[in-house]
């Protein structure tokens, strides 16, 4: 058995509760819900004491099912949070954990949450998609905002002001976003870590197995390929093919990058298993040609020079070959409710 964990000076000093809300909206991820509840919970239990007070909150007062079909039992909505006569609610920290779609009947509450966010001061955590409505509400003051690197490429079009930004997360005052998924668990055992040191910090990410927390600043992975290729020369291939999508470059221009002949880059994609550079990198067109389509309301002709391709009968022949469907038929399968990317506020 364990033996009971000592409490930092620190952490013994201030034996007040941190209210922590945590306000979930439909088709939320439930490993971005899971990495963002346990360690607050372990490290209660390692404190002996409910020094982080949670709180689930829904937009409305019926419970949010996440992505993957379970219902979420919250304890009260975001309008009784900022009610009056229940002062004793007001959170020391609101983390906001939203799917990619907001139903229309439910903007005006969420628009209404933000606002008192904004009027009572509280820091705000935004997690995944949420970090998209946090930049659009304006609670992001320096226009720089962390996002799951699948969806950086149509934010970043559907946003041109806000730089979104491939790491796990980024602090900007009295809010930070964060890409969610796991790299929710890496925010909240920092900010254990500056409530209650690096011991219990440690006793969590130890529980988790985890190898250690990871900062801020790190660096998203763009992809599978980028995983499972050692081989660097590949990675800065792709790194700039990836930051080359809308004036894509041709094979010369991208050894010439890279300091070598063309006849050199499509040695080292062979080598590695890939396709030819030239037809690689019209895949990464395409491919981000589809997460526009599917998570974005931006018409078929923009998003096809988006991707770097003049001409959309072209865009559409290449798009099929590829996907199997036009573009326009991807569109009608995947028309989005109500993205977040959609909202202004």
């Amino acid at each position: 058995m364990n033996a009971p964990f000592s409490e930092t000076p620190h952490c013994q000093a201030s034996q007040t509760k941190t209210k922590v809300v945590i306000l979930i909206a439909e088709g939320v991820s439930l490993t971005t819900i899971s990495t963002t509840l346990e360690p607050f919970q372990q490290a209660n239990k390692l404190l002996g004491w409910e020094k982080f007070n949670l709180t689930l909150v829904s937009i409305t007062e019926k419970n949010p099912v996440t992505s993957a079909g379970v219902p979420v039992p919250c304890q009260t909505s975001s309008i009784e949070v900022f009610n009056h006569q229940k002062v004793r609610l007001r959170p020391d920290l609101a983390i906001l954990c939203c799917g990619q779609t907001i139903a229309a009947g439910d903007t005006a509450l969420l628009h209404d949450f933000l606002r008192n966010l904004t009027r009572f001061s509280v820091p705000v955590f935004a997690l995944g998609a949420s970090s998209a409505l946090a930049a659009t509400a304006g609670l992001i003051k320096n226009r720089r905002c962390a996002a799951h690197w699948k969806t950086i490429g149509p934010l970043r079009e559907k946003f041109p002001s806000i730089d979104f930004i491939n790491v796990l997360f980024d602090v900007d005052g009295p809010t930070t976003s964060c890409a969610g998924e796991l790299a929710s668990f890496d925010l909240i055992l920092g900010f254990i870590e500056k409530i209650c040191g690096p011991r219990l910090s440690g006793e969590v990410c130890n529980h988790f197995i985890a190898s250690g927390r990871r900062s801020g600043s790190s660096v998203q992975m763009l992809g599978g390929d980028a995983i499972i290729c050692e081989d660097e020369r590949f990675r800065k291939a792709l790194d700039i093919m990836m930051a080359n999508i809308e004036t894509p470059l041709s094979v010369d221009e991208l050894a010439q990058r890279l300091g070598f002949s063309s006849r050199q880059i499509e040695r080292i994609f062979s080598r590695n298993g890939f396709e030819p550079p030239n037809r690689y990198y019209q895949k990464l067109r395409l491919n981000r040609a589809r997460e526009l389509i599917e998570q974005t309301k931006m018409p078929i002709a923009e998003i096809a020079l988006a991707c770097g391709y003049e001409n959309q009968s072209h865009f559409g022949r290449s798009y099929k070959k590829v996907f199997g469907r036009s573009p326009k038929a991807v569109r009608d399968l995947t028309r989005p409710q109500f993205a977040l990317s959609d909202q202004h506020f």
